[in-house]
Parts: C-alpha cells; structure tokens; sequence
C-alpha cells in the first residue's frame, strides 16, 4: 500500500471512531425511551446542533474532497454525506442513498470489479482496503476516486455495519500528471541547455541531482548521489577553486560561480563546467543547505577557442600581408638591380658569382613572401573553372619524385568529379605543400593517397561542422601513414612558423599556406590523425556551374622594347628609379610620378601622347584603379598594368580577377616588367585595330583625384 493511501486510511479510522461515538450515544438515547437522534448520522441531522456539526464536517470533507458513508447491512440501509452526493454526481433532493445507486455511478468498466470488491468484503468481514476506480456522472464526466471500507462489529459476532470513505482523486492526478509534466519540461530544457541542478541539505548531508547533472558527471543515473561522489569527479587541480580552498567534506565553501574541470569516471573525459550555488535559510536565517547549477561549457569552450585561434591567426595574416609588401619592394629594387650589375659585368668577372649568390637568396625571400601572402590571403588570384582531376594528373609527375622512391604515391580520382574554381597555380601549391608534410611525417617509407570525391553537405551534416554552408562541395583527401599529429599541437598545426621539424628543415609555412589558398577559394580544410595512426587531410571546395576552361599558353621567352611613352607611378623611389631605369632600358619614354596627384598634373602638362600607365595598386593619395579612372577622364583612356607586392580584395573591381585588368605582382626583374608592358601595349593596340579608325575623344582638363 503506498503512503498516500495509508494515510487516508488512518484518516478513515479516526473517522469511524468518531461516528461510533455518535452511535453509541444514539443507541444509549433509545434505550433511555426517547427517539433515537438521527442527527448523529451524516446527512440526517435536522437540530441546531446538528446542522452546525454537518455543516463543518461538509465544509471539511470538500476541502478534503472525501465523501462518507455507511451502510447497514441488516437494514440495507445506506447514508452517505453531502460530500459523497457530489462526488457520485447525484442530487441529495431526488436520488436515494443505496448500494444500487453507488454501483451505477461507478464507471462500468470498473463497475463488476467493484461488486466483487463489496462481495468478498462482506464475505470475509474485512475492509475492502484502498481500492481505485472511476466514477461517471451523468454529464459523462469521469472522476478518479479512491474507495476505503472499514467494518464496524458489536460484540463478538460479525460486522452489522461497514463504514467507508470515498476520495475524489481527480485534481490530484491532474496536478501530479501536471507535475510530471512540468519535470519532463524542466528536464528537456536542462538537457537541451546542458545544463544540471542540485540541492544539498546540510542536516541531513544529502544531495540530490538533476537527470542532466547525471549526464554531465558521466555518473550511471542508478547510482546514489552524495557530496563525497560530487566532490570526487572535480579535477583535483580544480578543488581549491570550487571548495574555496576548503578540504572538508562540506559543500558550503562553493565560490558562485567558479568553472571547473570533471572527470567522467566511465571514459576519463574531460568537461568544462560553471559552478553556481546559492545558501538556503530558514525563516530564523540559519543555514539549511544549498542549491546550484552545473552548466556543461565544454562546447563553449570549444567554440571560444576556435574563435580566438581564428581571430589570432587573423592578426599574424594582416601582418604576414603588411610585411611580405614591404619586403616585395625591397625584393624588386634587389632583383631589378642585380639584372642591370649582370648586364655591365663581363663573363669572366668573379663579381658574376656575387651576383648569382645575391640572386639565389632573393629568389629565396620570395618565395618566403609568396608564402606568407599566401597565407594572409592577399596573394593575387587569377581563378578559373577547372577539372579538379585534370589538375591532379597535371601535378603527378612533379609530386612523384619530391615524395621519394620509399614513399608510394596513390592518386584514385572520383568519377565525373564537379568543376571547381580555383587559381592553377595555387592548386598545384596546395598539392605540393601536402605531399611535402606527408613525405615528412613518413620518414622511413608509407603511403600516400591522394582522392577526389563529389559531396552533399546537408543541413544535419552541417552541424558538425557549423562554419560549412549546405550544399554541393568536391572533397579532396591526401592521405598519409605517417607518425600523425599529437593532441598537444592539434590546435597550431595552420600557425605560421610552427613546426616539429628540426632546425632548417622547414620554415613552418607549408600547411599555413594550404590554409591561405583554401580560405582565399571559399573552401575548408580540416584533418584528423592519432598518433602512430597517419594524418587525413580533408578540403572541400564549392561546386561551381560551367565546363572547365582550357589552359593559358605560355608567353613567350622573347624581350622586346619599344618607343612608346609610359608613365610610372610609384611611391617607393628605389622601385620607381628602377623601374624608370628599365623601361629606358628597353627603348620607352618614361615618365615618373610619386603619387596621384602629381601624376595627374604631368599628364595635363604633358603635350605628347601617353600610351601605358604603369601604377602602383596602393599610392599615398590614391588607388591603382582611382588614378586610372581620372587620367581616363583628363585625356584619352590608357591601358594600365597595375602592379602591387599584395592584393586587398576590396581595392579592385571585379574585372580585375576575370582577367580583363592586367597585374604584375611584386618582386619582379626589369625583364619582367619589360614583358608585362609589351604584352600589355601589343593587346591595347590590337583592340584599337579591332575596333576600327575614330577620333579620340579631344583631351580635357586636368580632374582632381577624389
């Protein structure tokens, strides 16, 4: 029997002490000759007294929603309180008390497990116990009830009368049902915030947890909470912090709110948790115990330090960028002038070596600059739709002997794999820094595999990995059976200058350049290894629409100069002197500005015709594109090849990317600039003689650059 039911049975026994009290004292009045007081029975009290006393004992049982009654069962005569009419739905005017009535307004698939119920009660002379069952009214309502019988014996034979009690359990269900409810609610919401309760009472030096808090210790929810328990999963290093230094078995010294580390004991993980608690108090202001919250921050945590980590490596890009253009006009004037000593120093010269050496190391700190921008994503891109496994067959020649004999290369590529868009060059790039990382991790031989896949990132998918949008990516995997990657590192594996390497084999830049190139098309890139296990890289690049494109031709090696006029804008002398040097070099006029501003007034100045603007993309006063557009509105438009140790997406047009603006990134020789000015002067020309003979727009006066 549960002890909500044997407290209503105590109940009902005091009960029926009371209304033996009442029969003994009507039976005695009876014997004494005068009329039996009927008052004392429920329901039929009539004096003034009586009416008092049943209206309390009404007024008690609805705030107790108990209805009495009592059968005789010689007589067959049944009395029921008020109470007990409501709670059978019947009227105490029209309908009569009797086991007929109570029977019908039992619900009839409850009703013949009531009378057999009444049945055995009479048969045995016993109580019916706490029995269940519903009652419906004649509205159709249906009320949960709780039916208890006692019986009532005078002298020594079998009962004369059975006394019971009727409990309208209807609002107590609802409210417990509702209580469920709401602890269902307050358990989904706990698990949905991660984050879990408990209480602790200081008297009794027991604890209770949450569903959630079970989830987050890692503790089997069949296990007995205590303090020792809750104390045991903090890490030790992080006791101090919680319990406030205290090393008591007290929960009282819990600093609010203090992040923790626990140790699940199942599996040994670690999770991040934020400790609050609050003191509970009687009402004279004595301690009774605590309660708090544990938030599971793990994730947060997470999430934290990828954004600190993005948001560091974010700083080292912009400065990678800003130091690589700095050093690219250092390398121009480097290269540029190295050409010019080559060309006045005889063969035989020794100077010749010092120059060849200077010329290594210059190549050297260019590519070191090509990668950092690569990595600070500010390197210039020319990007085309290709096929990402015409691209790979391109590289497989290059990759098999930078890999070495011992190591097997594995290219399986994916069928009718999507096109993607991405700059040649970088891709092969990205292939070669890879291989580069595999073959170092595999020092005594392995393997590695090089895939290429077509995938759908779904929305569900993509939770995983929330800074991928859903849709269709080409999957490219390289693959290694290396030494892996230690957890202790995981996080500075794309840093710049991070490497494991030892000293001079590696500047630490060939995985942050992956990165760079990948960020820079739209992709991602991540990996998983153990060590001893090997290393998978993953990148996925967005599906593009359109076939692919076909291969530029290479230029031609030839040199050529010219007699046209070019005007040099540049704002770092050594490479405007250089570049004024070359160019005349090669047969052209040049004229030379330091700014924006002063190139537009030699223009306006200036009577002859100027046939090629050769600007830097970043002036003082000015952009590339800015001056370009106001010497086209001074005089006639002029062609323009920019040039620039670095790109800044924001600083061009769009059609600077698709090739129709021509870019000679910086460092670059006199030969190469000689190139670019040819190449750009012999397509000017052969789109005027498309277009045909016209008059030039007539020249204007000098505009103020804006």
């Amino acid at each position: 029997m549960s002890a909500a039911a044997s407290r209503e049975l105590d109940a009902l026994r005091a009960r029926v002490a009371e209304l033996e009290q009442a029969l003994s004292r009507a039976e005695a009045s009876r014997q004494r000759g005068s009329s039996p007081d009927r008052s004392a029975e429920p329901g039929s009290a009539r004096g003034p007294v009586a009416i008092g006393w049943e209206a309390q004992l009404d007024e008690a049982e609805q705030a107790a929603q108990m209805g009495n009654w009592l059968w005789d069962i010689g007589s067959n005569h049944v009395t029921w309180s008020r109470q007990l009419f409501r709670i059978l739905g019947c009227d105490p005017a029209t309908d009569k008390p009797s086991t007929e009535a109570f029977l019908a307004a039992v619900h009839p698939d409850d009703r013949e497990q009531m009378c057999a119920g009444l049945e055995l009660a009479i048969e045995t002379g016993e109580g019916s116990g706490a029995r269940a069952f519903r009652v419906r009214h004649r509205d159709g309502a249906v009320r949960e009830c709780l039916l208890s019988s006692l019986p009532v014996v005078e002298g020594a034979g079998p009962p004369t009368r059975f006394f019971g009690a009727v409990v309208d359990l209807t609002e107590r269900r609802r409210a417990e049902q509702e209580l469920r409810r709401s602890e269902r609610m307050l358990n989904e919401a706990q698990r949905i915030a991660h984050v879990g309760s408990w209480s602790y009472d200081l008297a009794s030096r027991t604890i209770r947890w949450s569903e959630e808090l079970f989830h987050i210790l890692g503790v089997d929810p069949s296990a007995r909470p205590t303090f020792e328990l809750f104390a045991s999963l903090i890490h030790p290093e992080d006791r101090h912090r919680v319990f406030g230094g205290a090393e008591s078995a007290s929960p009282l010294g819990i600093a609010s709110p203090v992040e923790c580390r626990v140790v699940r004991p199942s599996s040994g993980e670690l999770r991040h948790v934020q400790m609050a608690a609050q003191l509970l108090t009687d009402d004279a202001g004595a301690i009774t115990g605590l309660v708090g919250t544990s938030l599971d921050i793990t994730e947060r945590r997470r999430l934290e330090e990828q954004l600190l980590h993005s948001q560091k490596l974010e700083a080292i890009g912009r400065l990678a960028g800003g130091v690589a253009h700095d050093f690219n006009n250092m390398l121009t004037a480097i290269f540029g002038h190295r050409e010019l000593a080559v060309r006045k120093v005889p063969p035989s010269s020794p100077v010749l070596d010092h120059l060849t050496q200077i010329g290594t190391a210059a190549e050297r700190a260019a590519a070191l600059t090509r990668q950092l921008l690569a990595f600070a994503r500010k390197q210039l891109i020319q990007p085309t739709v290709v096929d990402p496994n015409a691209l790979i067959f391109g590289v497989e020649p290059l990759l098999r002997p930078l890999v070495g004999e011992d190591v097997e290369l594995a290219v399986l590529p994916g069928s009718q794999i999507w096109p993607i868009h991405i700059d040649r060059g970088q891709f092969e790039q990205l292939l070669m820094n890879l291989a580069v990382n595999a073959r170092d991790a595999m020092p005594a031989g392995g393997r590695l595999t090089i895939e290429t896949a077509n995938t759908t990132i779904e929305a569900g998918d993509a939770a995983a990995r929330p800074e991928i949008e859903p849709g269709d990516y080409v999957e490219l995997t390289v693959t290694d059976t290396g030494q892996g990657i230690d957890d202790a590192i995981r996080h500075y594996v794309f840093e710049p200058f991070f490497t494991t390497k030892e000293p001079g084999k590696g500047s630490g830049l060939g995985l942050a350049t992956c990165h760079g190139i990948v960020k820079q098309h739209g992709g991602h890139i991540w990996f998983s290894s153990a060590p001893g296990q090997g290393t998978r890289f993953t990148i996925c690049f967005p599906r593009v629409r359109g076939a692919p494109s076909e291969q530029p031709a290479r230029a031609s090696s030839a040199v050529s100069g010219g007699g046209e006029t070019v005007l040099v804008v540049e704002d770092e002398a050594q490479v405007r002197d250089l570049c004024v040097t070359a160019l005349r070099s090669f047969g052209y006029s040049v004229l030379a500005a330091r700014n924006g501003k002063e190139a537009v007034a030699l223009a306006a100045t200036y009577s002859g015709v100027i046939h090629l603007l050769v600007s830097d993309v970043v002036l003082p006063d000015a952009r590339g594109p800015a001056l370009a557009a106001a010497l086209a509105r001074a005089r006639a438009p002029l062609p323009v090849l920019y040039a620039s140790g670095y790109t800044e997406d924001s600083l061009f047009p769009g059609d600077l990317r698709d090739g129709s603006v021509h870019f000679l990134p910086k460092p670059y020789t006199p030969t190469q600039l000689a190139k670019a000015v040819r190449a750009v002067l012999d397509a000017s020309a052969q789109a005027r003689r498309a277009k045909g003979p016209g008059d030039a727009p007539p020249p204007a006066a000098a505009e103020r650059l804006q």
